[in-house]
């Protein structure tokens, strides 16, 4: 058993339960924008316009999900198991695994994560029997657990049967080389971002400017039926329209905010790339300031 032996999570529905969730998301997003765009200002048109950043900020995390369901992979090795989901990642010498079996031989039958749909079956749970598992599965009816010496992963590969034979048989076998054991695990990271002395001050002073930048400008438009936004090329102020164009401000504060947060922990992966996710981070601060700035002129101005 020289060779590796490719097992994938089952993709079909939880590519499709991910592509709909994502365009549910999208079309209330856009719902929520529109009738912003609609309201002549006050409290009403903030609540629109928070309950589309809410829809939008769920995109990372829905659309993160569906990336590691289809880049998922478990990978069998004489001297090993190797799982990659996204972010998380794990090689299990053979030397610490102690049994493998089918999740329908317990007595008790498991209970899934929080939050699991199809797809993603990701996080941990408490069994009266085993203790605390963790689930890195794509469907409920293929799962298998992998047990070790301080540790029960459960997974779902396609090939369930062939699976648990073929890592018996390589238990049975046995190896003198086994893989070196490695462990990369997404809150960990995030943890990681969190306790950065950069990111822990400029991303949350950039949402605050981007929650408050939304505010101001869907307040400041419910006193005004037009507004001019900004001058021509040879300063003279261009006609008003209406007060709620300004709208585009936040919006556009948004988007940009969500963008480069995403990017700065993208940046922040790797030590010599961090420097660049501190200035992308640094961006998504200064970008609603300005915004702000522009804001405030284009009320007056109008």
């Amino acid at each position: 058993m020289a060779e590796t032996f490719t097992f994938l999570p089952k993709r079909t529905r939880g590519i499709v339960t991910h592509v709909i969730i994502i365009l549910i998301l999208m079309a209330g997003c856009g719902v929520l924008v529109w009738q912003a765009f609609q309201q002549s200002g006050g409290i009403l048109l903030v609540v629109d316009l928070l309950g589309a950043v809410v829809l939008f900020g769920l995109l990372p995390f829905v659309g993160y999900r569906g990336y590691s369901l289809i880049n998922g992979i478990y990978s069998l090795k004489r001297d090993g198991l190797r799982i990659r989901w996204g972010l998380r990642a794990e090689d299990i010498p053979l030397s610490e695994v102690t049994w493998v079996r089918p999740a329908t031989d317990l007595e008790v039958p498991l209970k899934l994560p929080a939050f699991s749909i199809s797809g993603a079956l990701i996080g941990y749970v408490d069994h009266p029997d085993l203790g605390q598992l963790e689930f890195i599965a794509s469907d409920a009816r293929n799962l298998v657990i992998v047990a070790t010496v301080d540790h029960y992963f459960v997974l779902s590969p396609e090939r369930k049967d062939e699976f648990v034979q073929r890592f018996q048989r390589a238990l049975e076998m046995g190896t003198l080389t086994p893989m070196e054991a490695y462990s990369a695990i997404p809150a960990a990271f995030l943890r990681q971002v969190v306790l950065d002395k950069y990111g822990r001050a400029l991303i949350p002073a950039g949402f605050g400017l981007t929650i408050s930048l939304l505010v101001i400008v869907g307040l400041s438009i419910s006193s005004r039926a037009t507004v001019s936004l900004g001058y021509d090329p040879n300063g003279i102020l261009l006609p008003p329209v209406a007060a709620n164009q300004l709208l585009l401000l936040p919006v556009l504060g948004v988007l940009l905010y969500i963008a480069g947060t995403a990017a700065g922990v993208y940046f922040y992966r790797r030590p010599e790339s961090r420097p660049v996710a501190w200035l992308v981070w640094t961006g998504s601060l200064l970008t609603p300031m300005i915004l702000i700035m522009a804001a405030g002129m284009l009320v007056g101005a109008g």
